[in-house]
């Protein structure tokens, strides 16, 4: 598993009833992972101030590269000036990315001459898009002004009915079985029903970890489970990056099933 020293910001959040509730930030990866969170005073402390991103490197898209979001194969079909992407999905969608100057690997979505269609459902034209290399896989995430992945393209060589069947392969398995391992998606997320499945999927990658739960509810179902061992400090546990951008497309699934 590759670990990262990263910024981290330790929020203290008090609910209705006094209780204060812990929320671990990353100003790189949002890796939020208590729920309740109610009026009332927030306070940051800095914790570790250490950055580096050690085994991640950004990518530049190439022409033909096709990308899969779970549901549509993207090709790019172009690169105009060498700093614009046109890619389609079945002749007829259409996305645009527009690389950002002196940042290799950072584009940010834009509009297709005068298409307003944002072809992300979710997205806006302006949000920011990477293109990563990390431990054998090249995708792309979408990530909104805040920092967090909402969208999570990977780049393959397949078709779309060998991208279709490595698609119900994931759906196969458990989620406990895959979220460590594999970059999910959002049609992939969409598909579990039950709001409150999304979320404890979502601790349990810091459960795994180890994570001290102070919500009662979390720290009692993870603690009837036989493979989870809380540790005593919750600031040391270190995700790998898909663990950290999969745990980022689960909060956006959840913010979506709130709306």
């Amino acid at each position: 598993m590759y670990n990262f020293n990263i910024i981290q910001l330790m929020t203290l959040i008090e609910d209705g009833n006094g209780n204060r509730i812990e929320a671990m930030k990353n100003p790189l990866f949002v890796v939020a992972c208590q729920d309740k969170v109610m009026k009332t005073s927030v306070v940051t402390i800095i914790l570790l101030c250490l950055c580096a991103l050690g085994g991640v490197q950004a990518q530049a898209i190439q022409q033909h590269d096709k990308f899969w979001d779970g549901k549509t194969l993207w090709t790019v079909d172009a690169i105009w000036d060498g700093t614009t992407v046109f890619m389609t999905a079945s002749g007829e969608h259409y996305m645009t990315l527009k690389m950002v100057s002196g940042k290799s690997g950072e584009y940010t979505l834009e509009p297709y001459g005068d298409v307003p269609v944002v072809p992300i459902d979710g997205a806006k034209f302006g949000w920011r898009v990477q293109h990563i290399q990390h431990d054998g896989m090249n995708f792309l995430a979408v990530r909104k002004p805040s920092g967090e992945a909402m969208w999570t393209l990977v780049l393959t060589p397949d078709d779309v009915e060998d991208c279709q069947v490595q698609e119900a392969k994931l759906e196969s398995e458990l989620p406990s079985e895959v979220t460590s391992v594999a970059l999910l998606n959002r049609h992939y997320l969409s598909k579990i029903p039950d709001k409150v499945e999304l979320r404890l999927m979502r601790n349990e990658i810091l459960a795994r970890h180890g994570y001290r739960f102070q919500s009662k509810d979390l720290k009692e179902y993870f603690g009837q489970q036989h493979w989870y061992k809380p540790g005593n400090n919750n600031a040391a546990i270190r995700l790998s990056l898909i663990e950290q951008i999969n745990v980022e497309l689960i909060k956006s699934e959840e913010a979506v099933r709130n709306k």
